[in-house]
C-alpha cells in the first residue's frame, strides 16, 4: 500500500536522493508525503544569497574584477566581509578563460525503465574549456565527503550531465566549491568514466525499484543525524526527540509557535 503513494514516474534530485540514502523515513516524510517540517532547522538564506550574487557577478562581468564585484555587491546591499570572502574564494577557482559559460542551469534526464524515474538538478555553473564540460556546485555549508564519487548528490548530478558531455564531445568534470571559510579544501574534482556512470545508473535503478516494493520506510535512528532532521519530533524512529514547533491556533484565533 505504501508504494502506491509514489507517482508513476519517481522524481529524484541530488538532495532528495541524498536524503533517501541517509534516512528513508525522512525521504518518505519530505519527498513522498510532503509533510510540513515539524522542527526548525538552520536557515539557508546566506547560501541562497551567495549563489545569487555569483550569478549576478558572472552575468554582467568578471569575478576577478574587484571593482565590478564591489559594484554588484553594493547594488544588492551585500558588500560586507562574508560575501566578499565568498566571491574571493570562488574567484581563485574560476576558469580564467572559457569558450562558453552558463549559470543556474536546470537539467533533467529520464530513465525509461523499468523502473521509470526522472532525475533533475540545478547546476550552479557550467564552463566549457579545454575539452571539458566543467560543472560546479557552490557549497556554503559543511563538507561531508572527501571524494565526490562517495557523495550521492554528485552521483545524481554526474548521471544527469553525462548526456550533455557526450553530445558536445567533451569530458565531464564535476567540482564542488566550498566557499565558507570553515572549509579548507574542496574534494578533488571528479571526472567520471563510463564505468562510473553505468554503476550510478544501476544504483539509481535499484534504489527506485526498492522504493516500489518498500513496506516500511524506517528511520536511521542515529542521534547525530536525527538532531538535524526537520521531522525529529514526529518520527517514530527518531533518536533525538523533541516538541514539534508547528504553529497552533489558540482560543483567540491567533497563531503562536509551540
Amino acid at each position: 500500500m505504501r508504494s502506491r503513494f509514489l507517482p508513476d514516474i519517481v522524481q529524484l534530485t541530488p538532495t532528495s536522493y541524498a536524503t533517501y540514502r541517509q534516512c528513508a523515513r525522512e525521504f518518505w516524510n519530505q519527498h513522498v508525503l510532503a509533510v510540513p517540517a515539524s522542527d526548525f532547522s538552520a536557515s539557508g538564506d546566506s547560501g541562497l544569497l551567495a549563489h545569487a550574487m555569483l550569478r549576478f557577478i558572472h552575468a554582467s562581468g568578471n569575478c576577478q574584477d574587484r571593482a565590478h564585484v564591489r559594484d554588484v555587491l553594493a547594488a544588492h546591499g551585500s558588500d560586507e566581509p562574508y560575501m566578499r570572502g565568498v566571491v574571493e574564494r570562488h574567484a581563485s577557482r574560476c576558469p580564467r578563460e572559457a569558450d562558453a559559460d552558463a549559470h543556474e542551469v536546470d537539467r533533467a534526464r529520464f530513465h525509461r525503465g523499468p523502473p521509470m524515474f526522472m532525475a533533475t538538478a540545478r547546476i550552479d555553473a557550467i564552463w566549457l574549456h579545454d575539452g571539458l564540460l566543467d560543472a560546479r556546485d557552490y557549497k556554503t555549508g559543511s563538507k561531508w565527503h572527501d571524494r565526490l564519487i562517495d557523495d550521492p548528490r554528485a552521483r545524481v548530478q554526474a548521471w544527469i550531465l553525462q548526456r550533455d558531455a557526450i553530445r558536445r564531445g567533451l569530458r565531464l568534470r564535476l567540482r564542488y566549491e566550498y566557499l565558507s571559510p570553515e572549509v579548507d579544501d574542496d574534494p578533488e574534482p571528479w571526472e567520471p568514466d563510463r564505468d562510473d556512470l553505468d554503476a550510478v545508473e544501476r544504483e539509481l535503478r535499484d534504489a527506485v525499484a526498492h522504493m516500489r516494493t518498500a513496506e516500511n520506510w524506517t528511520g536511521v535512528a542515529d542521534e547525530s543525524l536525527c538532531r538535524r532532521c526537520s521531522f525529529r519530533s514526529i518520527c517514530r524512529d527518531s533518536a533525538a526527540r523533541g516538541a514539534p514547533s508547528w504553529p497552533v491556533l489558540i482560543g483567540s484565533g491567533e497563531a503562536e509557535d509551540r
